[in-house]
């Protein structure tokens, strides 16, 4: 497969994952929206912090196969049979200790109806250990199309046609974690519709991908503290109604950033691997997306942060008008993060577990004592301001360690982020104005039509603002590149059609 090839491919998988994220992220609205009015914030407080009890048995497990199971060329039937094996042992056994450690879980947080939902959600992870290792063979091979189709099915099954008649029906929490139940089942048959491979119990060649993936358990766990250790410290200092406020806040915030940012490294990471041995090839590649993420998220990420409180308003409803601060403070943590993501999957590619494990590390040992700090006294505030603070922290570190993979400097840095920033500036101002002048409209309906109105705005002066810049330096081959194409191309067959119609 030739280089062209190659990023034809990782080009034609991010687009196919980003219509899965489109596609999930509409599913979650309708399923956040629904919920939101028909839950309280304690009801996705409980689910949040039995689901992170259990990520924390899960962690002995963690091992990060599928990524093993792609980073590895050689990998075989019997890698992947023991990569199935592994999961449904370990999945009945994170169930066992569940269910013999959930009256504890109640005591500690002094919640007599914690238990029974863990033992639920228990049952849910270890019937989804069952789910088919073929489907790992989708994103190995970029069949992104096969991977997507199974991705939605599958997400929509469990929030819409499982998750939400339950809430109708129970009208409490039960409604999440019996959906889970539900759900998980419905995955592992959609996983053998879906896939011909038949899975066979088998640990043969676990040993070669546990070579691998020793780093990869570090990892896991500095992942997990990263994204989980505010579960705990805010249902222990604040309680569920708070950790149910952040929960959805962190939705909210990851919007702009996870529809874009998320698919795209799920696509481009078998890419980078197959690029690994040629560092120029894999550093152009970096440039490539990374200058194109940042063009889109930065100014979603900014933009969110604008108009939080419209967002919520519109999403939530009123009554969550108090969680606006967080979602603002997450999504410019968000924003810093795809910056961080980008590196990681480049240095992963290239085998550098060890060093995206010490990066993850210094995160939790900046983020994890401010948390216990800032939560006690803000609450979940204050766990939202603990992550954005290590972020900000943690990048200089996570660039320099990404110039030992490939040649990258901060000059570099500079190229990405320039017209991205400059970008967001002029639309950063064209929304305050546009806000400041309008003010905010008490009915749904004009509200909904205040919010386009914003967000057309600030998306057209955005747009504008950086084309200018792309020209004025000598038009640079980048992501405008390819949009001015796009764009050149449609345009023409739009004329080509209007000249037909006449």
């Amino acid at each position: 497969m030739t280089a062209r090839s190659l990023g034809h491919r990782m080009s034609r998988g991010a687009a196919w994952m980003i219509v899965f994220k489109v596609s999930e992220r509409a599913i979650s609205l309708v399923s956040m929206i629904v919920l939101a009015r028909l839950l309280v914030p304690a009801d996705f407080g409980l689910v949040v912090l039995a689901t992170s009890l259990i990520a924390l048995l899960e962690l002995l497990g963690a091992f990060a196969f599928d990524i093993a199971l792609i980073q590895q060329p050689g990998a075989t039937r019997n890698h992947f049979n023991a990569v199935w094996t592994f999961k449904v042992l370990f999945g009945l056994a994170v169930c066992f200790a569940c269910v013999c450690l959930s009256s504890l879980s109640g005591w500690l947080y002094a919640d007599p109806r914690l238990p029974g939902v863990v033992v639920t959600l228990a049952v849910a992870r270890a019937i989804g250990g069952f789910e088919n290792v073929g489907v790992v063979a989708f994103r190995k091979e970029l069949q992104f199309d096969r991977e997507v189709a199974f991705l939605i099915a599958k997400r929509l099954l469990t929030s819409i046609v499982i998750t939400l008649p339950l809430a109708f029906v129970l009208r409490s929490y039960w409604a999440l974690a019996i959906g889970n139940v539900i759900g998980a089942f419905a995955a592992v048959l959609l996983s053998f519709v879906m896939h011909p491979y038949r899975p066979r119990l088998s640990f043969t060649g676990l040993r070669e991908l546990l070579h691998f993936s020793k780093w990869l358990l570090l990892s896991s766990l500095m992942q997990f503290l990263h994204g989980r250790a505010a579960d705990f410290i805010i249902g222990r200092a604040a309680g569920t109604p708070a950790l149910g406020s952040f929960t959805l806040a962190q939705d909210i915030a990851r919007m702009p950033a996870g529809e874009i940012a998320a698919p795209v490294h799920r696509a481009v990471f078998p890419g980078f691997v197959k690029l690994a041995q040629d560092r120029e090839l894999l550093r152009q590649a970096y440039l490539g997306v990374a200058s194109a993420l940042m063009l889109m998220v930065m100014p979603a990420g900014v933009g969110l942060c604008l108009l939080a409180q419209p967002a919520v308003s519109l999403l939530l409803g009123s009554n969550w008008l108090s969680v606006v601060p967080i979602v603002q403070l997450l999504a410019l943590n968000a924003t810093i993060n795809v910056l961080l993501g980008t590196a990681y999957h480049v240095n992963l590619a290239v085998g550098m577990s060890r060093s995206t494990s010490l990066v993850l590390g210094l995160h939790v040992l900046v983020s994890l004592p401010l948390m216990l700090w800032l939560v006690p006294a803000h609450g979940a505030q204050g766990a939202a301001m603990a992550l954005l603070i290590a972020s900000v922290v943690v990048t200089p570190v996570n660039l320099m360690l990404l110039a030992k993979a490939i040649r990258f400097g901060w000059l570099d840095t500079v190229v990405i982020l320039a017209r991205p920033c400059i970008g967001t500036l002029a639309m950063g101002a064209a929304v305050s104005m546009l806000r400041f002048s309008l003010g905010w409209p008490t009915e749904m309906t004009m509200q909904v039509g205040y919010a386009a109105l914003v967000v057309t705005t600030g998306a057209l002066v955005y747009a504008v603002t950086v084309m200018l810049m792309w020209r004025w330096q000598g038009e640079p081959d980048g992501a405008e590149t390819r949009f001015a194409q796009a764009l050149s191309r449609t345009l023409a067959a739009s004329a080509r059609m209007a000249f037909w119609n006449r």
